[in-house]
């Protein structure tokens, strides 16, 4: 039976946080799981840097088929500013969320920011050609 050694323990903890230091805020985080030596080794040299991390999740929008509009799910929180789940404080009418991209909503007949609670309606379709 073939014996598995952790190579890593041989580095000093001085060459583990040069390299370390080296991958991507994502990746540094993901490293901490590795093991408990690579946890210290990038806690107590405070490798990672917590403005360059994703924020926090702010809620969820939900698509019930049962329901005809989207349902906006969060935790009541005194540090940030609420956002609305209900699209009809600045859109025409009900929407549907069909997808989103960064932070952006795409609705069924228009784009929609929550943050700052604007909405662009779609332009028109095109005329199919014959």
């Amino acid at each position: 039976m073939e014996e598995h050694h952790d190579v890593t323990q041989l580095l000093p903890d001085d060459v583990l946080a040069g390299v370390l230091a080296r991958l991507a805020p994502r990746w540094l985080a993901a490293s901490r799981c590795v093991c408990k030596a690579w946890r210290a080794v990038i806690d107590t040299r405070r490798l990672l840097r917590a403005d360059l991390l994703p924020l926090s999740l702010a809620g969820i929008y939900i698509n019930f088929h049962e329901m005809h509009r989207s349902v906006f799910l969060s935790r009541p929180s005194s540090t940030r500013p609420a956002i609305s789940g209900m699209f009809t404080d600045y859109t025409p009418n009900d929407n549907l969320v069909e997808d989103h991209c960064n932070g952006l909503l795409l609705l069924k007949f228009g784009v929609a920011n929550p943050a700052t609670r604007q909405w662009v309606p779609s332009p028109p379709a095109l005329p199919q050609p014959v």
